[in-house]
């Protein structure tokens, strides 16, 4: 057995796995599923993890954050996922992609609130005041998701509130009403989209048509980092994540993200990263096997 610090039974966190025709989930406690998200795993759909204690953390993308109290994680399909065995005091909303992105209004409040952009860290810190308004709806949501005649319209609008009230009560990583230039969220698009082709920095400077000095002083005064530096920490975040969950050879993953050399790729790597790509794989594997 194994207890947390304030002596109570620790259970291993289950995940929510989405099944075909049911595209959202809201879990006041995920113990009883399927998984355990004490194993890495990577998803496929929109998470929000709301912690109600300060027990435990979460790792995303291979970076660890601890959990807090009011503290909603907002993971995104393709990221990576684990949680300790002390983050069991959560709440768990969950659903497909494309459910609620089904225009361009609900599609934008989905970006906000999940950092599509890459503006601020991976989760959103609420008072207590919050509660008095997502409560209720979440529990809409739970007794809506799991009648037999459910109806998944009416689920699609109360996460669409959800998500609003989310934004409207939180105090952390955003601040309300600043002006944010445009340009930094089509750069992270853009790079997302050409990062294995497109390593240049006037490449996505010539796609909006500025400058390679301008480019980089908008960037660097929202982000902190050059376009070089995120061009880098994309392609490091896709070596990471195949490394871990992928058998495809290092030479492939090299290959697959626009490097001609392999050798090349691993001093590239080991540049970033402090070790091999090798060192960072074997860790992965001894990590999930403690």
């Amino acid at each position: 057995m194994r207890f947390n610090e304030r002596g109570k039974l620790v259970q291993p966190v289950k995940p929510v796995r989405l099944i075909l025709g049911e595209p959202c989930r809201a879990i006041d406690s995920p113990i009883g599923q399927d998984e355990t998200y004490n194993e890495p795993h990577r998803h496929e759909y929109w998470e929000i993890v709301w912690c109600q204690d300060d027990y435990g953390k979460q790792s995303i993308d291979f970076v660890e954050y601890p959990n807090k109290a009011g503290r909603f994680f907002t993971i995104t399909p393709g990221q990576v996922h684990q949680s300790d065995m002390t983050s069991n005091n959560v709440r768990l909303l969950v659903f497909a992609h494309g459910f609620v992105e089904t225009n361009k209004r609900s599609t934008q409040l989905v970006d906000s609130v999940f950092s599509i952009r890459g503006n601020r860290l991976p989760y959103l810190d609420c008072d207590q005041q919050s509660n008095e308004y997502l409560l209720p709806i979440f529990t809409l949501i739970q007794e809506e998701c799991v009648r037999e005649d459910c109806d998944w319209a009416l689920v699609e609008s109360l996460i669409n509130c959800f998500l609003r009230y989310l934004l409207r009560y939180s105090t952390s990583n955003v601040e309300k009403g600043e002006e944010r230039d445009p340009r930094v969220g089509q750069v992270i698009e853009l790079i997302d989209q050409h990062y294995k082709t497109e390593k240049s920095c006037q490449f996505y400077a010539d796609a909006l048509a500025i400058t390679n000095k301008r480019i980089n002083e908008i960037v660097k005064a929202e982000l902190g980092k050059t376009v070089t530096q995120l061009i880098h920490d994309r392609v490091i975040l896709e070596a990471n994540r195949d490394l871990a969950f992928s058998n495809k050879t290092i030479k492939t993953i090299a290959l697959e993200l626009g490097f001609a050399d392999p050798a090349y790729f691993s001093r590239f790597y080991r540049s970033n990263m402090k070790e091999s790509p090798a060192q960072f794989r074997l860790r992965c594997v001894d990590s999930a096997t403690l």
